[in-house]
């Protein structure tokens, strides 16, 4: 029977979890710590291994949620019954102390990294390829380096300052460039998620094709412990909108750049704020949305997410029911803002919460007078065809809008078989070519 998984919009938010920096304990006391970890998961030790989690990790990660997680992943249809450790690999990815213990299950091996903060507490969890714990990500053929350069520069300034990779072709400019703006979570510039770089597959592919690409950290990957300390106050313009607005400004101001041709491309959360970034944004050209919910709170998706996961094999157990009601419990707090100070629902204040329900994408989208380019993949279970329609429906008969689905892909805009899962995100891919072929396409015209 299908285990239920953590909502993917959390699991986005474990990927990527920052380090504070500083010294760290050795790396002989680290393997130790995530041993010790895998230990308690497969002995069901799930209140436990939760008291090893750092405050951000803990706030984000119930020991209901990671017993949930942990069942999802043994469930038979994945990677089956859990049977031993064979081997702890100490790693440093990006500046991330991290250990991978790899692990035999019935049907595979797989590898669990546990990534440590500067107290040595577990600040990130995620299931990745067993090779010796490494990730690899392959850079897509469509991308050819040579065509163009890479620059490092700064989005924002003072304490938000967040670094940032601008990709801009060789040759006489001046050129139409993109912000890429990401979906939810720490995500850094090129959205990783596993071995896949969708951002980087987008910034080498649309450069390749002659548009300036710029990426950069966001924010709350880059400062997560100021973050932390302003949460009851911390919203999603805080989040997405003021970067954004900054990274166009930047992108307007920069040589080589056609300043009249400067466009936002979203993906999922990215593209449910991208309306919201045009209405603010001066003498933006467009907007591309990749996996766009067409309604601002989107965490009503976790419900769904977990229902499409838990009903893959057809039905739901007693113990599904009462995590797919336990999720439901949580929203309806959200929706009646039955939140004291402080508190957080689903990694989000009260604040954050209630800019979003009161934020209306669809309704916002239909005021701007710029083109717009919706993209869908129509295997992707986080944001579905029925969203891509609400765009179509919300927006029908508005001039310079447009709408292309693809049928093989992912939320990730990776292309695949059958019905999508979250173990497909381990698997390395790249963005599909017709996606940047379409958006550079609708760019250059």
């Amino acid at each position: 029977m299908k285990k239920l998984a953590v909502p993917c919009v959390l699991i986005l938010v474990l990927l990527t979890c920052p380090l504070v920096g500083g010294a760290f304990e050795s790396a002989v006391s680290l393997e130790t710590i995530a041993r010790d970890f895998v230990s308690l998961l497969s002995d069901s030790e799930f209140e436990k291994a939760v008291g090893s989690f750092s405050a951000e990790m803990t706030a984000a990660l119930t020991p209901e949620g990671l017993e949930a997680m942990w069942d999802g992943l043994t469930s038979a249809e994945e990677a089956g019954r859990f049977e031993k450790v064979v081997r702890t690999t100490p790693v440093e990815l990006a500046g991330y102390k991290a250990v991978i213990v790899t692990c035999e299950f019935g049907n595979k091996s797989l590898g669990i990294r546990v990534v440590f903060d500067k107290e040595a507490s577990i600040a990130g969890l995620q299931f990745v390829p067993p090779a010796e714990g490494r990730l690899e990500y392959r850079a897509p053929a469509y991308a050819t380096p040579e065509s163009f350069d890479e620059r490092e520069c700064t989005v924002g300034t003072g304490e938000w300052e967040l670094p940032a990779t601008l990709s801009i072709p060789k040759g006489e400019g001046p050129f139409p460039a993109v912000v890429l703006v990401h979906g939810s979570g720490p995500n850094d510039r090129d959205e990783t998620i596993g071995p896949n770089k969708p951002f980087k597959d987008l910034a080498w592919g649309l450069a390749t094709q002659g548009v300036a690409v710029l990426r950069y950290e966001k924010r709350t990957k880059q400062h997560p412990t100021r973050i932390a300390g302003l949460m009851d106050t911390f919203t999603v313009d805080d989040e997405v909108v003021s970067d954004a607005l900054a990274a166009v400004e930047l992108l307007k101001k920069t040589e080589g750049i056609d300043s009249d041709r400067v466009f936002v491309v979203g993906h999922s959360l990215g593209a449910v704020m991208a309306p919201r970034i045009a209405a603010q944004a001066e003498g933006l050209a467009g907007l591309v949305l990749l996996a766009g919910c067409p309604v601002g709170f989107y965490i009503e998706k976790a419900a769904e997410q977990a229902e499409y996961l838990v009903s893959l094999d057809g039905e739901i157990d007693e113990t599904e029911a009462k995590k797919l009601e336990e999720i439901h419990a949580q929203l309806r707090t959200i929706r009646e803002l039955d939140m004291s100070e402080g508190e957080i629902v689903l990694g989000c204040s009260m604040a954050y919460w209630a800019d979003l329900m009161d934020y209306d994408p669809v309704e916002t989208a239909s005021e701007l007078t710029i083109p717009m380019l919706f993209c869908q993949g129509e295997r992707d279970y986080q944001i579905t065809m029925s969203d891509f329609n609400g765009w179509k429906e919300g927006l029908a008969g508005q001039e310079g809008v447009s709408f292309k689905a693809y049928p093989e892909l992912n939320h990730l805009f990776i292309a695949g078989t059958g019905k999508s899962t979250p173990t497909e995100y381990s698997q390395p891919g790249n963005v599909a070519q017709t996606v940047i072929d379409d958006i550079a396409g609708w760019v250059n015209r």
